[in-house]
């Protein structure tokens, strides 16, 4: 039986590895083709606004764009997978050595924030559950929906105003690195990390809830509770355990929103990380760093996705057929 299961799972990673590919490949036939249709150009922006009509078509052709679409997106992508992403109008500077120095930080965000919506939204969801019906549910649920509803800069701006600029707690803007003090880079993280994770929160206290109330209404819960075991027994040994696995899946895509949401926090509280980098390449009109850089998260993206489906595959022997 353990073989069996262990080769019904090694089968979905096959499944799901062969399917990254094609998403992959449309993802960046997607960036690639709403990079050119955005009004001005590469040479045009690398040229400057007083370069006439002949500098920038000689570095329309020193650049390769003066060849078919088709060619440049298979330059692009061949370079792309050889780890050559090509440089940054603006400085010059390699794009794949920044991309290395500044994702490490927004995984560091987003993993937090991950962590700390996990140790907040699960434990609210359990008590929302267990108490159903009554002041807490309701409590619960209202402060849930409020963290859904408020939208992530405003807070963030909200959380820099209060706790940085008037109270002096934290730190307003910027992460100092590791090497100048723990402390420091810690601390330096704990806004952007609440402010990221309030969203995250909020949406798995909805779904632990939901899960747990599910749970709570089965028939093995109802004999559970019939052979006189004990409610901490059937609330985390049973009704949580199986409330979590349908969790899994959500916290792939709130992992992928977290992702999302980290361009605007690190934009308001100047985190150098990719998030900043994507803002500033797109007010610069730095049409190569804007590529790489959803190229990456187009990336990061589809491999959360496969992270979790492989865990669901673990977790649930049913989502193997």
């Amino acid at each position: 039986m353990a073989a069996a299961s262990v080769s019904s799972i090694w089968s979905v990673v096959l499944h799901r590895l062969m399917a990254v590919i094609p998403t992959v490949l449309f993802g960046t036939i997607l960036i690639f083709g709403l990079v050119q249709i955005i009004p001005g150009g590469a040479a045009e922006e690398a040229a400057g606004p007083e370069a006439s009509a002949e500098a920038i078509a000689v570095l329309r052709e020193e650049m390769g764009l003066n060849r078919p679409l088709h060619v440049q997106y298979l330059s692009w992508l061949g370079n792309a997978i050889r780890g050559d992403l090509g440089r940054s109008l603006t400085d010059r500077r390699n794009i794949a050595k920044a991309i290395t120095e500044r994702l490490p930080l927004t995984i560091e965000l987003t993993v937090i924030a991950l962590i700390l919506s996990l140790l907040i939204g699960i434990p609210l969801g359990v008590l929302s559950a267990i108490n159903r019906h009554n002041r807490i549910d309701a409590a619960v649920t209202s402060v849930s929906g409020l963290g859904l509803a408020l939208p992530e800069f405003w807070l963030a701006m909200l959380a820099v105003n209060l706790f940085a600029l008037k109270l002096g707690w934290f730190p307003a803007t910027g992460v100092p690195s590791v090497e100048l003090g723990w402390h420091e880079h810690i601390q330096s993280l704990v806004l952007p990390s609440l402010t990221l994770a309030s969203g995250a929160a909020a949406a798995i206290t909805r779904f632990t809830r939901s899960g747990m109330l599910e749970a709570l209404s089965s028939s093995y819960i109802r004999t559970a509770w019939a052979l006189g075991l004990s409610p901490a027994q059937i609330f985390f040994r049973f009704a949580l355990k199986n409330a979590l696995i349908p969790l899994v899946t959500v916290i792939g895509i709130i992992t992928s929103s977290l992702f999302g949401g980290a361009v605007l926090v690190e934009s308001v509280f100047v985190i150098p990380g990719l998030g900043t980098m994507l803002v500033t390449a797109v007010l610069q009109k730095d049409y190569p760093t804007v590529q790489s850089v959803a190229l990456v998260l187009t990336v990061v993206f589809v491999m959360i996705s496969l992270v979790v489906d492989i865990g669901c595959a673990v977790l649930d022997p049913r989502t193997r057929r």
